[in-house]
């Protein structure tokens, strides 16, 4: 990925709206609990910027957030930010995420968000362990990293474990305002250029 801050704005199409993508990357300690605490923060983040975003401001009708990790060839993260919203209101809503980030960083998030992402995890993790599939993919994924397959069995202790310091923690260490590519879609106007 390339380093520092780019924005791009791209203008096509007729339809009165626009889309945003905002995606922060950088190198990546690959481990169980560096990958536990950085889906644990997109999870609980994400319930927070819906409200703000859809509840609270009426802005958009939902958020993205999602985390990627890679081990090979090198060991790094992606983490990916957007929302569809009015044109207009494209550039106010993309400074509210930054400083729901910045909130993030610096106070955390009150616990009852913590307490939904753990609920959440509880919940898929009871369905998971019934499916077939489950067990095919985690110990897949472990075969081919080389990780201990009994870490299976530890996830409990994990999710149990999970607190609002660590997902502070997480936001501190992966989102990095200094590195991240923004791409704004918006609609195209009479003699507008296409994009920059």
């Amino acid at each position: 990925a390339p380093k520092g801050v780019i924005e791009k704005t791209l203008r096509r199409g007729i339809a009165q709206k626009s889309s945003t993508r905002i995606e922060f990357t950088g190198p990546f300690e690959w481990n169980w609990q560096n990958r536990f605490d950085l889906n644990a923060m997109v999870s609980a983040f994400r319930i927070k910027l819906r409200e703000v975003l859809r509840e609270d401001l009426g802005g958009t009708y939902g958020v993205r957030m999602s985390a990627a990790q890679a081990h090979e060839p090198l060991p790094v993260y992606t983490l990916s930010v957007g929302f569809g919203s009015d044109p207009e209101r494209a550039e106010e809503l993309r400074a509210v995420i930054f400083t729901q980030i910045d909130s993030l960083k610096q106070v955390g998030l009150d616990q009852s968000y913590i307490d939904k992402v753990k609920e959440s995890q509880r919940r898929a993790r009871e369905t998971d362990l019934k499916e077939n599939r489950y067990w095919l993919n985690v110990l897949r994924f472990y075969y081919i990293n080389g990780e201990d397959p009994t870490n299976i069995l530890r996830a409990d202790e994990k999710i149990d474990g999970l607190t609002s310091e660590a997902v502070k923690a997480a936001a501190n260490q992966y989102f990095n305002v200094e590195n991240y590519a923004q791409f704004v879609l918006l609609p195209e106007g009479p003699g507008e250029p296409l994009g920059n």
